[in-house]
């Protein structure tokens, strides 16, 4: 009976080996896997980061062709309202009139108010759909950058995953010997009867 119980310690020390050598099987297999996961995940935030990047140069192109949209509206505005008055005076000298003075010439300069406040409307307005534009530009650069730093955790995370496969070895390891010391200590045990 004291050879089966040695025999059984023996088994016990070999199954405890054999369930180490499957937990550390195991550790490998899901370090390997959340490493894969990690750089997936790594490469969708700089795919990401691309766009936002990408959309960010957009919107600044959107920002110069609106400002720019701005200043040619005003500038046909001014032309526009300088052919008013072009013909205005032409009229007012065609009826005999004297073109600067009296009603006419209020008549030009009511002209020529209303003409330039139109132009610097359309002006603003370029330059508010610039801004508008400018600030989206400002937070997709703020998203690129916050992907681009995410992709770049995502692979240190990658990396270090690592380190706790090989705590976890290394524990595996550690328990696998306390089984044999302990049955080297104690030993099979034969008993006389």
């Amino acid at each position: 009976m004291a050879i089966a119980s040695g025999a059984a310690a023996v088994i016990g020390a070999a199954l405890a080996l054999a369930g180490t050598a499957a937990g550390a099987v195991s550790a490998v297999q899901q370090a390997q896997s959340r490493k894969q996961q990690t750089q997936y995940q790594s490469q969708l935030a700089e795919r990401n980061a691309r766009i936002a990047e990408q959309n960010a140069r957009l919107a600044d192109d959107e920002a110069r062709a609106a400002r720019r949209e701005g200043v040619e509206d005003a500038a046909r505005k001014r032309q526009e309202a300088a052919r008013i008055i072009g013909a205005q005076r032409a009229e007012a000298g065609a009826s005999g009139a004297q073109a600067d003075a009296g009603g006419t010439l209020d008549r030009v300069l009511d002209t020529a108010e209303k003409g330039e406040l139109d132009a610097l409307s359309l002006q603003q307005q370029g330059a508010d759909a610039a801004y508008n534009q400018q600030l989206r530009a400002w937070g997709l650069r703020n998203q690129a950058q916050s992907a681009g730093l995410e992709a770049q955790y995502l692979r240190q995370r990658g990396n270090t995953d690592y380190l706790g496969l090989t705590s976890t070895l290394l524990n595996g390891a550690s328990r696998a010997g306390r089984n044999f010391f302990t049955l080297g200590a104690q030993g099979p045990r034969l008993r006389s009867e």
